[in-house]
C-alpha cells in the first residue's frame, strides 16, 4: 500500500490520520476498531433519540460520533455525522431520519473497507 492509497476511495485517510497518531499504527487501529465495535450500539441510541424528539440528545449523540470518526479521518462519516449535529442544534430533527440513514449508509462503507486494511503496510508507508 503506497502512501498515496492511504486515502482509502474517499471513506477513509490513512495518511492523515496516521499524522493524527504521531506515526503510532497500532494506537490508530485500536482507535479504529473501537469506533467499530461501538458503532452499531452508538447508532441504535441515535435513533432512538431521533424517533423520540430528543434534540439535546440527537445533538449530544451525533457530536461524539463525529469526534470518534474524526480521529481516523471518516470523512463520508464525519461529513452526515455534523449534519445531523448540527441539525439538532438547529432546534428540530425534521430531515434527521435521512442523516441517520446517510450516517449508516458510511458506517456500512467502513465495515466493508476496514477489515482489508493491512497495518502492518500502513505503518511502513506512512512517512511524515
Amino acid at each position: 500500500m503506497a502512501k498515496d492509497t492511504l486515502n482509502l476511495d474517499g471513506v477513509m485517510n490513512l495518511a492523515e490520520a496516521m499524522g493524527n497518531m504521531d506515526g503510532d499504527a497500532e494506537l490508530l487501529q485500536e482507535i479504529v476498531t473501537i469506533f467499530m465495535q461501538t458503532g452499531p450500539t452508538q447508532l441504535d441510541t441515535l435513533a432512538n433519540a431521533l424517533a423520540a424528539g430528543a434534540i439535546k440528545d440527537v445533538a449530544i449523540q451525533a457530536h461524539g460520533m463525529k469526534g470518534g470518526a474524526s480521529n481516523f479521518c471518516a470523512r463520508r462519516f464525519v461529513a452526515s455525522a455534523l449534519k445531523l449535529e448540527l441539525l439538532a442544534k438547529s432546534g428540530t430533527l425534521v430531515g434527521g431520519e435521512a442523516l441517520l440513514a446517510a450516517m449508516r449508509e458510511n458506517y456500512a462503507e467502513l465495515e466493508e473497507l476496514v477489515p482489508l486494511i493491512n497495518w502492518d503496510e500502513v505503518a511502513q508507508n506512512w512517512s511524515r
